[in-house]
């Protein structure tokens, strides 16, 4: 073969292409014959040239080369003057230039951070499209933690001077762009490389969030990233994590059961679909049609006629997607049980390695291919001591009809397969009847006992094959051991909250009881206040003694001093893993309370007491990060009591350092718990000092706004912050927000003086009307207590509202009303923003104008109602005691799901009805910098103490 640089591809005997590599068979030719017969692989062109050489020929013209290496050729004439480079070489060229256009080449090395995408900005509080190229990562990344499903669209918007520009020129350019190629798109680029791009230039905890959303929008991930910056291709172990998902499979349809489980955990078969040479016909697009339930279509993989997707790839040859199925039950579904599905970008002859790995985990490969030469039959004959079925999809045969029928009766024959194993689509075929046939074909794969592994599973695979795993990084591996010394004891979460974690429980309930009646003074009868606040003190003196006497469990001295201990990046990873342990220890606890729950609950004989106690043990079984940080919290609250009380030397503290550790974290981005939610109170000490750390550890720069949320339980409060801020508060069924959790969110710098605030300090609280607390006899106080504390630190609340809860809301507004007078009493008047959830006609706000009317009328008379109580003027309107306007100030939102759960994405009305919420909210918060001076932290710290 004779190559020219700059010439077109001629195939065979000779002409060249600066992108030719070596056959994946080569490796073998070499160790069997002295003269070689190599076959190049265009990669442009899709096209063929070999040549032969002697053994001597080969190491003189190609140095260095290793056996199975891809290459690429150029040079001229003259075969004593080739050259030859890997193609590594020409793959980290490309990265290097889509990075360059990206703007994001600085952060192959100093990555992009969860914190850096999460900071306020104009930029993020704007619905802005990309302009240029530079824009894409960062409008990927924005558009993705607001769960829009039209993240992946990377086409760019023309600013005005260029449209200007554009309409001058229209007539000279009119008769070209009539004969241009629909895939003339060179202004931008493929969404599939922007992904990877943004992949590569973030870091491990940013990529496990970019996954986690993608799948909630139930957009395809990547399961194996091609060898762009590295010398291997790596599986994204790590990155995939934290996904939870829930399924009904049919074994549960009629108890109505469902299965809960993080997704790297789940055993099912995989199937792969790839293509060799080219193909007429999308794969990706025929995956989704497979995939998409009946009548609810969705793109889970990009494919050539979404908008952007026919631009071509320039480093994502090599790509391997993974989509699941998870059926929900129904009889009419693809599958009873939970299937992965693989997607192979590019030629399967120009990626061996990730070819071969798919083959060793799947059950069922389904090969789509035009034709067979006798070198793809070669290359396939190769796979036949495989114990994998494979199939063939050809698309409508060509002119080597005779060739490629020849050779698939040896393939057959060879890869012991049967003519049910081969398929045709042509155009007289109707698509929706050849999706049905490959339904029929999985169907069947499904009931021929298909080899079940799971992600761990499958990682063990990569690493035989030589392909990295995210996971066996360093960090990752330390954070992992030294969680799993804590949570290996764990096998009974009551037991173990019990045992080792002491000073919660019983004795910090009795505590928060105390706190309160020293607070409240109902329960003084005839005893005088003086004497009556000096027993409960002592009492509180007394309780606070036996916490002190507790020493730190093995668990929580490993803990302390891992976070003390562990660099930032191995204390991140630290205490990631400890939340995945726990919350699979939780799940499973979880699930099997439930069936005894269920299993009782069904019997003839009811047993009460057994029920109430399956009850008790639900409502406790959750236990997370929160639980021993908590526990940090309660021994530093008792040894500064004993300290204040001159029952302990000052010399003697041991926990001084705890509220530096917990300042950290909230700085890194993790929430921190303001009001227990086990025991209704908050840890005042461990809360202010917990907060001065952090004023200093920001050198005094602490000017905040504080946005609250209230509604009743299970109205999505927590999902409603996460999509307008892409926070990480828990939603699952099995970890209901209980007590109050803040978050701080850093406003750039570039936008603080326009803001007037330095940070946004983001409170979500546990739901109002909860079940568990109803039968308590002060369950109406707690919620009013909540609403009063939160409502009281609040610059704007919102109030969630979901229509099925109209009843539950007007306690909720009692409540409510309630505590905007108390703020009303000591000169504060804050914003409220009521939440309509689950409204999705476009007439919603036209048409619930008298709705609106009637609400406001219905706060009114609360508020008069409310003022007598207080014994306040009686003309009192909701408006006099908050910041509110019913035209502006009430928004309607849509269902979060587009579909029937588990296969439904998040909804596109959903996200923009949010994000205006935001982009509003923005707007108000500007508006009113001017004339309201910030609150910083010295501040916060006075208000949680005088509420």
């Amino acid at each position: 073969m004779y190559c020219t640089v700059g010439t077109k591809c001629r195939g065979l005997g000779g002409g060249s292409c600066p992108l030719f590599t070596p056959s994946p068979f080569f490796s073998k030719a070499k160790e069997k014959q002295e003269k070689l017969s190599l076959l190049f692989l265009c990669h442009r062109h899709n096209r063929e040239a070999q040549c032969c050489m002697q053994r001597e020929e080969l190491s003189e013209n190609f140095p260095g080369l290793q056996a199975g290496e891809e290459l690429c050729c150029y040079g001229v004439a003259d075969r004593k003057n080739w050259k030859s480079c890997s193609l590594a070489t020409l793959k980290r060229k490309a990265l290097l230039e889509v990075l360059s256009d990206l703007n994001i080449d600085q952060h192959r090395n100093s990555k992009i951070k969860l914190k850096d995408v999460l900071q306020i900005s104009e930029e993020s509080t704007e619905n802005c499209s990309p302009v240029s190229l530079e824009d894409l990562p960062w409008h990927f990344l924005r558009k993705l933690m607001a769960l829009n499903v039209t993240a992946r669209n990377t086409s760019l918007v023309q600013n005005a001077d260029e449209e200007n520009s554009n309409d001058e020129n229209e007539l000279d350019v009119m008769e070209e762009n009539c004969f241009q190629n629909d895939t003339d798109t060179s202004d931008s680029l493929n969404p599939l490389d922007v992904l990877c791009a943004v992949l590569l230039c973030s870091d491990s905890f940013l990529q496990q969030e970019i996954l986690a959303k993608m799948s909630m929008c139930q957009f395809a991930l990547p399961l194996l990233l091609p060898a762009l910056d590295s010398p291997k291709c790596t599986l994204m172990l790590w990155a995939m994590r934290d996904i939870v998902r829930r399924w009904r499979p049919h074994s549960l349809a009629e108890s109505r059961g469902f299965r809960e489980e993080s997704l790297v955990l789940i055993k099912m078969p995989t199937i792969s679909f790839v293509r060799m040479g080219s193909c007429s016909f999308s794969k990706s697009q025929l995956l989704n049609e497979l995939l998409s339930p009946s009548q609810q279509h969705h793109d889970f993989f990009i494919h050539r006629d979404m908008e952007t997707g026919n631009i071509p790839r320039k480093i994502t040859d090599g790509l391997v997607e993974i989509s699941w199925y998870f059926p929900g039950g129904k009889n009419s579904e693809l599958s009873p049980e939970p299937i992965a599905i693989t997607n192979l970008r590019g030629d399967l002859k120009l990626h061996w390695s990730q070819f071969s790995f798919l083959t060793m985990v799947s059950s069922a490969v389904f090969i789509f291919v035009e034709s067979i030469s006798e070198e793809n039959y070669l290359l396939l004959s190769l796979l036949k001591d495989s114990g994998t079925k494979y199939y063939f999809i050809f698309n409508s045969p060509t002119g080597k009809y005779s060739e490629t029928e020849i050779f698939l009766k040896k393939l057959i024959s060879e890869l012991k397969m049967n003519k049910s194993q081969v398929l045709v689509k042509d155009s007289s075929k109707n698509k929706t009847k050849f999706v049905k046939e490959i339904q029929l074909i999985l169907d069947r794969i499904m009931k021929s006992s298909p080899k079940n592994e799971n992600m761990e599973d499958i990682a063990v695979t990569a690493r035989e094959l030589g392909i990295q795993v995210d996971e066996d990084c360093k960090e990752c591996q330390t954070g992992k051991k030294w969680a799993e010394t804590i949570t290996a004891e764990i096998k009974d979460v009551e037991k173990y909250k019990k045992e080792k974690l002491r000073l919660q429980g019983t004795l910090w309930k009795k505590m928060a009881k105390v706190e309160k009646e020293l607070c409240r003074m109902k329960r003084q009868r005839d005893i005088p206040p003086e004497k009556y606040k000096s027993q409960l003190k002592e009492e509180l003196l007394e309780l606070r003694a036996q916490q002190n006497k507790c020493d730190l469990t093995s668990g929580m001295t490993t803990f302390v001093m891992r976070l003390k201990q562990l660099s930032p990046v191995e204390k991140h990873f630290f205490l990631k893993w400890i939340k995945f342990r726990l919350d699979c220890i939780s799940r499973y606890n979880l699930s099997e309370l439930r069936d005894q729950y269920k299993e009782k609950y069904n019997t003839l004989d009811d047993d009460h007491k057994k029920i109430s106690e399956l009850d008790e043990l639900i409502s406790v079984s959750s236990l997370g990060l929160e639980h021993f940080m908590r526990e940090l919290g309660q021994f530093y609250e008792a040894e500064c009591l004993m300290i204040r009380e001159g029952k302990l030397p000052k010399e003697r503290r041991q926990f001084t350092h705890f509220p530096r550790i917990a300042a950290d974290l909230m700085l890194e981005g993790f929430p921190m718990e303001l009001i227990d939610g086990d025991a209704s109170n908050i840890p005042l000490q461990w809360v202010t000092d917990v907060l001065t750390q952090l004023h200093a550890k920001l050198g005094g720069k602490s000017q905040m706004l504080v946005l609250t949320v209230l509604g009743v339980q299970g109205t999505g409060k927590s999902t409603l912050l996460n999509t307008m801020f892409g926070l990480q508060f828990a939603v699952s069924n099995a970890r209901c927000t209980r007590g109050a959790f803040m978050s701080l969110i850093k406003v750039s710098e570039t936008f603080q003086q326009e803001l007037g605030y330095d940070f946004i300090l983001v409170i979500d609280t546990e739901g109002l009307k909860a079940p568990e607390l109803a039968k308590l006899e002060d369950s109406y106080e707690h919620d009013n207590e909540l609403a009063t504390l939160v409502i009281g630190l609040s610059d704007i609340t919102i109030v969630n509202m979901a229509m099925e809860n109209a009843t539950e809301m007007k306690d909720v507004l009692q409540i409510v009303v309630h505590a905007f007078l108390r703020m009303g009493e000591i000169g504060q008047k804050h914003n409220c923003q009521f939440v309509h959830q689950n409204v999705s006609d476009v007439s919603a706000h036209d048409q619930n104008m008298r709705d609106r009317k009637h609400l406001l009328e219905q706060l009114n008379e609360m508020t008069k109602a409310a003022a007598r109580m207080e014994k306040k003027r009686k003309d009192m309107k909701f408006s006099d005691i908050m910041d509110y306007d019913p035209e502006k100030h009430n928004w309607y939102i849509p269902g979060l799901w587009h579909g029937v759960p588990p296969m439904a994405s998040v909804s596109r009305g959903y996200s923009e009805s949010v994000c205006e919420l935001k982009k509003s909210l923005f707007k108000l918060i500007k508006s009113h910098s001017i004339n309201r001076t910030p609150k910083k932290i010295p501040e916060i710290i006075e208000w949680v103490r005088s509420l």
